[in-house]
């Protein structure tokens, strides 16, 4: 008995271990790495995607935003963690999701970076998303996952944790 019961434990855990072996490491710039489910597609010169068989999308995108802004990097890492600058970037990213009703930006202040985590939900739709927006050197990288209502969020935490920021 005793050995069935072990038997059953290492069999459910390599699948838990072989399901995390899957993931796909993404290099998104020198700087950022991110792991998806499976091999995204690169769909415009700054975004990465992937569609999965249940209709989730797991996109990272990034942008020289300190350079557009004509801000030094060192400046602006002083701005993102300031609470104006938060909610004017979340003014904006709500004119680019129409549809979506985000929440309030959580700001968290790393080692390195900054990061603003929000979510939102679009009842028309039928879908939430969840957001990660890691800003490193004057480039914000957004790390999003478009859930239908209904799919499982067991992959919705890992993708947005699972990056790398390297030197």
């Amino acid at each position: 008995m005793k050995r069935a019961i072990f038997i059953c434990f290492l069999i459910i855990n390599s699948v838990f271990v072989f399901a995390q072996k899957t993931w796909v490491k993404q290099r998104v710039t020198n700087r950022v790495i991110v792991a998806f489910p499976t091999a995204p597609s690169k769909t415009a010169g700054t975004t990465f995607a992937l569609k999965d068989t249940t209709n989730t999308v797991y996109t990272v995108t990034y942008s020289f935003i300190a350079q557009n802004l004509k801000i030094a990097p060192k400046a602006f890492n002083k701005l993102v963690m300031t609470n104006e600058f938060a909610s004017e970037f979340l003014s904006g990213l709500q004119t680019t999701l129409a549809g979506y009703n985000l929440e309030q930006v959580k700001i968290k202040q790393n080692k390195n970076y900054v990061s603003y985590l929000t979510e939102g939900k679009n009842e028309n739709e039928k879908k939430s998303i969840f957001m990660h927006i890691i800003f490193v050197d004057g480039v914000y990288y957004s790390l999003s996952v478009v859930i239908p209502d209904g799919e499982s969020l067991q992959n919705k935490d890992i993708f947005l944790n699972n990056f790398q920021v390297t030197k």
